[in-house]
């Protein structure tokens, strides 16, 4: 696991240690870990695989739109859901098909014990989610995400409105995820913010974290914004770094 500390978030994060120690050893009251779930708890882009396996191969060209700049990340996914075809059972068919971190669950667990709240923040798909933690019996604080709506075997996304919505400064997000860490820093100062994410729709929420583990492009990202984190592989990796002290 790479180990990127770039500057002065450093001093303050080498204090958690032990996951389990008093979180006051940082200055803070709590510690609260916001988990992307696509691509992050998830083994694979959870959406990407059921567009896959179900839509209209008109997606990728919505998706190469996105990619380009030229809509935003709602339009993209709202149109690109109406094209899936099926029932809520044939989608649970494909979900059947994938698997999540195996090292989730128990990461949750050891959050849980030291009393540190996850949260899922995703521009994914609320339903989608919901049947993942249910099926491994894993219990979070609260879940940021799209609503998934079926009428007349059609499917429709709804998005966060108000607050919820967020203030996004990244080109082409309209609502955004970064609107759970916002929500967290108005209610107090002294929560310690961690997120843990892999793509493009975690670029927003890591400039409001006090610290990011991340994989994949947002790694890449946070290296090339110098962005305080560490780049991990699994869960496994995350709970092992909390449990030691990261800068041990």
């Amino acid at each position: 696991m790479q180990k990127v500390i770039t500057h002065k978030k450093a001093d303050s994060l080498a204090g958690i240690g032990n996951i389990q120690a008093n979180t006051s050893n940082i200055g803070v009251k709590q510690v609260s870990m916001f988990c992307d779930f696509d691509g992050t708890i998830s083994v694979g882009d959870v959406v990407d695989i059921l567009l896959e396996e179900l839509a209209d191969p008109q997606w990728r060209v919505i998706e190469q739109r996105w990619e380009n700049g030229e809509i935003d990340d709602c339009q993209c996914m709202s149109e690109q859901i109406s094209l899936i075809h099926g029932r809520w059972s044939d989608i649970t068919k494909v979900l059947d098909t994938i698997q999540i971190d195996p090292h989730f669950k128990s990461f949750v667990d050891q959050c849980n014990r030291a009393n540190i709240p996850v949260y899922i923040g995703s521009n994914g798909l609320d339903k989608v989610i919901a049947y993942f933690l249910e099926r491994e019996n894993i219990k979070v604080e609260d879940i940021w995400s799209y609503r998934l709506i079926q009428s007349n075997s059609q499917w429709s996304l709804a998005f966060p409105e108000g607050q919820a919505r967020g203030v996004c400064q990244t080109p082409g997000s309209v609502a955004c995820k970064c609107a759970l860490v916002e929500a967290h820093r108005q209610e107090s100062q002294d929560i310690y913010r961690i997120v843990v994410g892999d793509s493009k729709s975690d670029f927003c929420w890591v400039q409001k974290a006090d610290f990011v583990f991340a994989k994949s492009k947002l790694a890449m990202y946070c290296q090339e914004k110098q962005i305080d984190h560490l780049s991990f592989t699994n869960f496994a990796d995350i709970s092992h770094s909390l449990s030691v002290g990261i800068l041990k």
